[in-house]
């Protein structure tokens, strides 16, 4: 079995090898389907989806983002610390706690509530600074935003105009933009626009509007407004269950998921593999043993049956994945594994959708859950 040239030699066990071109690629295709002028935040939050924020931060802003989305607050202070300094907004909750860090670093914040918006506001002032804001809206999420129903016009108006904060955004996010309830979607755009419209006669104007997530961008482009937030599909990965977008696009995977045979041994019938003994071997079988386990993000529950592939062909797993191994049966291998062969788990030539429909989630969660202990290799860029 002939290894593939390049990546094995630069990694021990297992590493994620992640391709700054493909994720170039996916923008351009992204900036095609957007409306012209409509600018696009890369949402680069809970490590860009696990393929390193920093890395892919530069990247996008090479590209032509028009800013970054984050989670956290600490997320955005260790981009700025790197001398990432293009806009960044924080997408839910910040600890007033830290609104301190939100306004020396700029970084703009989602307000919800008039007293997060009041506790902002006394941290803008204090620092002699001002905060840019975004307006949330809850159209039908049901998470955190403000209501839409009218009660708290009010509410919001009395928070934009307090000193310190610049009412800068208004956004909102779509629950079912992925699936065939397109009725639901253009009720949540509807009572979103309206909302704005009252606010509008109030007084308060926004310099940004934004609803459109990956799946919105693709299939409602007559909502795109002044801004789309792109995620999953900046990965090249389709939101699951997404309906035919409205405009075609060419993704390419940027994470591919390695790992390396460490050990290779035949054993006869009737040997027990791995911990509790779920598998026997019901013949004389080989048993190659690959540096990976559940402590690397190799779900546990993937144990007896999923397959790994080796030497371009798939090969199951057998017994409990371990931390920091797990054993697959290649038997039938053609070519007997070698100590340093590259095994994938996914990537271009295995989507991780496979992974998440044996374990019923989502692709996102595929990515995000690979270990920090797994090496980052990029690659391209």
């Amino acid at each position: 079995m002939e290894n593939q040239a390049g990546t094995e030699s630069y990694f021990d066990r297992s590493c994620v090898e992640i391709d700054l071109d493909a994720l170039k690629h996916n923008f351009e295709e992204i900036k095609k389907a957007t409306t012209p002028g409509t600018g696009i935040l890369a949402v680069v939050k809970a490590d860009a989806y696990g393929h390193g924020a920093l890395e892919t931060a530069k990247t996008l802003i090479d590209a032509g983002a028009a800013g970054l989305c984050l989670a956290t607050i600490d997320e955005a202070v260790e981009l700025r610390k790197h001398g990432i300094d293009v806009p960044m907004m924080t997408l839910g909750f910040t600890d007033p706690s830290r609104f301190k860090d939100a306004v020396r670093f700029e970084v703009e914040q989602a307000v919800y509530s008039y007293e997060i918006a009041e506790k902002l506001s006394e941290e803008a002032v204090k620092a002699g600074k001002t905060c840019k804001i975004h307006i949330k809206l809850d159209t039908g999420m049901g998470r955190i935003g403000f209501k839409t129903d009218g009660t708290e016009t009010d509410e919001i108006v009395k928070a934009c105009k307090l000193p310190g904060l610049e009412p800068y955004g208004v956004f909102s996010h779509f629950a079912v933009a992925d699936t065939d309830d397109d009725e639901y979607t253009n009720r949540q755009y509807e009572l979103f626009m309206k909302q704005i419209g009252e606010l509008e006669s109030k007084g308060i104007h926004f310099a940004k509007k934004h609803i459109c997530n990956s799946a919105g961008i693709l299939r409602f482009p007559n909502m795109h407004l002044d801004l789309v937030r792109a995620g999953i599909i900046l990965y090249g990965l389709m939101p699951p269950g997404c309906p035919e977008p409205a405009v075609k696009i060419d993704l390419k995977p940027v994470m591919n998921w390695y790992a390396k045979v460490i050990h290779v041994k035949t054993v006869p019938a009737g040997t027990s593999v791995s911990y509790g003994r779920h598998f026997k071997a019901e013949k004389q079988t080989e048993v190659t043993t690959v540096g990976i386990g559940y402590a690397d993000g190799l779900s546990r529950r993937l144990s007896n049956g999923f397959e790994l592939i080796i030497g371009g062909k798939k090969c199951p797993i057998i017994g409990n994945i371990c931390m920091d191994m797990c054993m697959v049966d290649t038997t039938d291998l053609e070519v007997r594994p070698k100590i340093g062969d590259k095994v994938i788990v996914f990537g271009s030539q295995r989507s991780a959708d496979e992974l998440a429909e044996a374990l019923g989630t989502i692709n996102y969660e595929i990515t995000c859950d690979v270990g920090k202990r797994v090496r980052r290799l990029y690659i391209g860029g």
